[in-house]
């Protein structure tokens, strides 16, 4: 009925075993310093460190390659995006879809240049970090104990419960996929053709049923919590209770210091 799930499970003892605050802590982090620092070297360091913090994972090799799939297609969409648009005084068109005019060769046209979509890639690496992180987090933390953090850090009880409810939905919504999947091939669909942009070609056909699977479960879910009487607003426990050991708290200190270190050094000029 509740279908896949993730949390400590999916994660090694070290990574399982850490307070939920810190892995927010973490994100927080990653998404500060990859606001603050410019720089291909920098923003790898920062990407290779949020990849450090991925390792904890322990993935199928399938949802490895989904995982890096995202953040290629993300570093390739702003690779294209900041190619096409990029404006700088030198540019090396790769490819050249409107020409510009030659009283206007930077505001007309349309170019695929070298320096943008290099441009593009160094900028998507703060994206990549960030994406990182938050999948650790997310998919090293069971929803309860992700409800509880947000709780402890004063986040509106509505919203820290709209969080855990979406990222809950998420495994739902896989599992809804290959129920479709499966109803059609059995159906007479036919096999599932594994060839090179085939799988394009299906996706209409899952759309509207997986979305009225979704709405039906979130129906039954709204049902299921007025007729608890479920009210975020309420105060409420939460079992095991969170403590955070001391060790654990000299990381987030940390954080907080190098953090602070790098945006004072960014804002004074220094870096």
């Amino acid at each position: 009925m509740y279908g896949p799930s993730f949390g400590p499970e999916l994660a090694r003892p070290w990574l399982a075993g850490l307070d939920p605050r810190v892995k927010i802590a973490w994100v927080a982090a990653i998404s500060i310093v990859a606001v603050s620092v410019d720089g291909a070297s920098a923003l790898g360091a920062l990407v290779a460190a949020a990849a450090l913090g991925a390792t904890g994972l322990r993935l199928r090799s399938r949802s490895w390659a989904t995982i890096v799939g995202l953040l290629a297609l993300t570093t390739w969409s702003a690779m294209l995006t900041q190619g096409f648009f990029y404006v700088d005084e030198s540019r090396t068109p790769l490819v050249v879809l409107v020409a510009p005019r030659a009283d206007d060769p930077l505001g007309s046209g349309l170019v695929l240049s070298r320096e943008g979509m290099l441009y593009g890639a160094v900028q998507s690496l703060r994206l990549v970090a960030t994406s990182l992180a938050g999948f650790t987090t997310c998919l090293s933390t069971g929803p309860e104990r992700l409800l509880a953090a947000l709780a402890w850090l004063r986040l509106p009880p509505a919203l820290g419960f709209m969080t855990t409810a979406a990222l809950r939905f998420l495994p739902l919504l896989i599992e809804e996929i290959g129920v479709v999947r499966q109803a059609r091939r059995l159906r007479g669909g036919g096999p599932f053709d594994r060839r090179r942009g085939a799988r394009l070609f299906e996706i209409p056909g899952l759309l509207f049923p997986v979305l009225a699977a979704v709405v039906r479960r979130s129906e039954t879910l709204a049902e299921s919590i007025t007729a608890r009487g479920f009210d975020a607003r309420a105060p409420r426990t939460f079992y095991p209770p969170l403590r955070m050991r001391p060790w654990e708290g000299a990381i987030v200190s940390t954080l907080a210091v190098v953090v602070a270190a790098i945006v004072t050094m960014r804002a004074s000029g220094a870096w």
